[in-house]
């Protein structure tokens, strides 16, 4: 089964936190069939051919909720992932800004360089109080992660992991619209990471 995926692979920068999640390798159970697509479109760089399970294309998260400064976090790690399991940085735009934005597509692109992608698992978060002022909120949470490199050239190769994460984090939450959106993550990792 062949589907087509447009994103843009470009210059990667800089690195968000939190990473993890296992996939399966094709040839230990994962299945055969791939989709796969040219990504290449929302910003400058080389185009790249990636190539992911079905079951990882179709692992979408749950509709974001961006009603609170809490979901719209939950809903930006949830959509985070999928972005980077499957190597399109535009399918999680809607839960950040701009800003964010750029950063998020530069991970990715940065992981497109090395021929692979990241499926991350959140396997714990905990949140302590969002400080809310207006139209800004500051949300800290600690989380755990698991997390695996997948292969873009072989669909559910697992080429590294899968890894444990821990992170101690600070979101910075915006108001746009109706709706609150991630705009900066501070990361301070706790132990080491691969």
């Amino acid at each position: 089964m062949r589907a087509a995926l447009c994103c843009l692979v470009g210059i990667a920068l800089l690195a968000m936190a939190g990473c993890s999640g296992a996939a399966q390798d094709a040839s230990s159970g994962g299945s055969e069939e791939t989709t796969s697509g040219t990504v290449g479109a929302a910003m400058a760089g080389p185009v790249v051919d990636v190539n992911v399970t079905p079951e990882a294309f179709a692992s979408k998260p749950q509709p974001w909720v961006l009603t609170t400064p809490e979901s719209a976090v939950r809903s930006y790690l949830g959509w985070t992932s999928y972005a980077y399991r499957i190597g399109s940085s535009t399918v999680a735009t809607a839960t950040m800004t701009m800003s964010q934005e750029v950063r998020v597509d530069s991970y990715t692109q940065l992981n497109l360089e090395k021929e692979r992608v990241i499926d991350q698992k959140l396997t714990s978060i905990t949140f302590g109080t969002p400080s809310i002022e207006g139209s800004r909120a500051v949300v800290s949470a600690k989380e755990e992660w698991t997390y695996s490199y997948v292969s873009i050239q072989t669909a559910g190769k697992i080429v590294g992991g899968p890894y444990p994460a821990s992170y101690d984090t600070t979101y910075t939450v915006v108001r746009s619209g109706q709706d609150w959106v991630v705009d900066s993550v501070k990361v301070t990792r706790r132990g080491p990471l691969n």
